[in-house]
């Protein structure tokens, strides 16, 4: 039997593709951007742009959240896996 290939995405930030079981999925409601509950548009953000501070910051602006908060959000998931 043939293996099944695995799904591709792109990180938003840096534009760089990779398997979906590695990059992080968010959804934005509203003004707040939350982890991907299955409902929804949803996005997805690489763990090396998750450890850059710059992009970091670029990523808070472009969905107008308050950076700390952001980081923190990214960080916690990215840790968890």
């Amino acid at each position: 039997m043939r293996k099944r290939s695995q799904p591709v995405r792109m990180c938003v930030a840096c534009r760089k593709r990779s398997p979906q079981d590695t990059l992080i999925r968010l959804k934005q409601v509203g003004s707040s951007v939350i982890p991907y509950d299955g409902f929804g548009r949803s996005f997805y953000v690489c763990d090396t742009c998750v450890a850059d501070e710059k992009r970091l910051k670029g990523l808070s602006k472009r969905f107008k959240q308050e950076y700390e908060s952001f980081a923190k959000l990214l960080k916690e998931l990215s840790d968890n896996g």
